[in-house]
């Protein structure tokens, strides 16, 4: 507890010093020796407990009560006095005093005081947490109700009597636009805090037009995204504006490019918000889903986009007719050039574009169902039905439809020709690149899809030796040249060949050329001194 001790005579105010440290050393204590340095002390300090004397020069006990009230410091102020007079009492707790005490103090007098004070401080604080408590529900409860109310009216639900409680804001009668903000995270867990703050950002940057109201929709979408819709209160909508609005968004998404991609759709101006909202709540959804383009650069007007569903229809036979040559290039090329086609330079509605991404690998599907093997076709009935719908920007849905052409062109090569050459010519030279990782026919079969008896069969049959013997080949080739470069030592260079243990690698080394690797060092540096 903060305490303040108030008197003129320094041997009473040593002495209740004295006392106060000895019975509660814990609290803080400070003195003033008359009531003007104390009521500087009580607007710095903010004592919680107050012992004054009555009777100071300059400023009296009774008017430092008065001064103490008219600055609004509510301590708990205890009247000394060495005048047993029943006025003197009266008139301190008329003015507002906790309590009166005579001089000499009593110790046991002084100590019950100041343990009910501390008393009577806990319960107010418990009082005050409890209230503030209380009025942030109560906040946050009116906030919830009036966010229901507004997606409730923007959604077309609100009932009559809700339809007219939109009218106590009277700015939605005013013209306007509707802003629809979207942020996809990129880290995962994106706390409700983020919510609130984007909230809270969003409305602090529109109200730079005018009046705003920022209601979340977070809780209506999928994980790893948070939404929120902005009437923003505007007399018109010009070229000036947008250009400002540009700027706001390219603020709004540095500030939260730590969090994810945050972008925006800007509806039509409303002359009334509060007939034309729902409408424009619409179209700026709408025209927030063309951001699937990065041309737009995170901010679409309603009015920017094309009414024109799709550009005309490109010419799939050539695809279809790349995809039966060997040329990878060249199906991805004219894939490019189909889809540069379609997206109309991002007036394409995305949704449809998606629609003829999907409808393409699905008839690829179709015509090559008796070429392609299982994998193959399930890996296009995956990526039409699945991920090309889940893209949410078309440089993703390009990668998706790459991927699937290279594995689908692949696929088809490979029932083009003699899959066992091939795929064993694969086989050597992934052996060859992974000498030094754990190198297993068990792994290769596995990382190549054949059953691991039919591999080491198919192997044998292409190599003429089984898939160990290749193994070590390629090691002990690796092992000589690197012998030869005499940069390692041993122990080094049988890490380098797979092998983990150095004595089984001079083992194996001796048994394949007939000499120890010390020994073909040796032999390697008499031929070049002899030459």
């Amino acid at each position: 507890m903060r305490i303040l001790i108030v008197d003129d005579e320094p041997r009473h105010l040593r002495g209740m010093v004295n006392l106060i440290h000895r019975l509660r050393p814990e609290d803080q204590v400070a003195v003033a020796k008359d009531g003007l340095a104390a009521m500087e002390l009580a607007k710095s300090h903010r004592p919680e407990a107050i012992l004054t004397d009555i009777r100071m020069p300059g400023m009296d006990g009774l008017e430092f009560l008065e001064r103490l009230k008219q600055e609004g410091i509510k301590a708990k102020v205890v009247m000394v006095s060495a005048y047993n007079l029943f006025e003197y009492a009266q008139t301190a707790v008329r003015h507002g005093a906790y309590d009166y005490l005579l001089k000499p103090v009593d110790v046991q007098k002084i100590e019950d005081l100041l343990s009910r004070i501390d008393v009577q401080l806990n319960a107010e604080r418990k009082q005050r947490r409890e209230a503030e408590a209380l009025e942030r529900r109560l906040q946050l409860s009116s906030c919830a109700y009036r966010n229901r109310l507004i997606l409730a009216w923007l959604n077309g639900s609100a009932t009559v009597p809700e339809l007219e409680e939109l009218n106590r804001y009277e700015w939605l009668q005013e013209s306007g636009v509707v802003v629809y903000s979207e942020l996809e995270c990129f880290r995962e867990g994106a706390q409700q805090q983020d919510s609130d703050q984007l909230v809270s950002r969003l409305e602090q940057v529109w109200s730079q037009w005018g009046e705003t109201l920022t209601v979340p929709l977070s809780g209506t979408l999928e994980d790893g995204r948070q939404a929120a819709v902005t009437l923003v209160g505007l007399r018109r909508l010009d070229g000036e504006k947008r250009e400002e609005a540009r700027t706001f968004a390219a603020g709004l998404a540095s500030g939260w490019a730590h969090t994810g991609r945050l972008a925006h759709g800007i509806g039509p101006e409303s002359p009334s918000l509060l007939a034309d909202a729902p409408q424009a709540y619409l179209l700026a959804r709408m025209a927030y889903s063309y951001n699937f383009y990065s041309c737009w650069s995170g901010l679409v007007f309603s009015d920017e986009i094309s009414s024109s569903p799709m550009a005309p229809s490109p010419d799939w036979g050539r695809l279809y007719e790349a995809l039966k040559g060997d040329d990878a290039a060249l199906v991805l090329r004219v894939c490019s050039g189909i889809f540069t086609q379609l997206a109309d330079g991002g007036h394409a509605a995305p949704l449809l574009l998606k629609e003829k991404a999907s409808l393409m690998l699905l008839q690829i599907r179709s015509d090559n169902q008796d070429i392609l093997d299982r994998k193959a076709g399930q890996m296009l009935a995956d990526t039409a039905t699945m991920l090309i719908r889940s893209c949410s920007s078309y440089q993703e849905l390009m990668a998706r439809l790459e991927k699937a052409l290279r594995e689908v062109q692949l696929a088809l090569s490979l029932s083009r020709q003699d899959r066992g050459e091939i795929v064993i010519t694969e086989c050597l030279s992934w052996i060859q690149e992974h000498t030094k990782e754990e190198v297993t026919l068990e792994r290769a079969a596995d990382y190549f899809h054949f059953n691991p008896s039919y591999f080491s069969t198919l192997f044998k049959s292409r190599t003429g030796r089984t898939f160990s013997e290749h193994v070590t080949a390629v090691r002990m080739k690796r092992a000589k040249e690197l012998l030869a470069e005499d940069k390692l030592r041993i122990y080094e260079i049988s890490v380098e060949c797979g092998f983990q243990d150095p004595k089984y690698f001079c083992r194996v080394f001796k048994k394949y050329h007939s000499m120890s690797p010390k020994t073909y060092k040796h032999v390697l540096s008499q031929r070049k001194r002899e030459a």
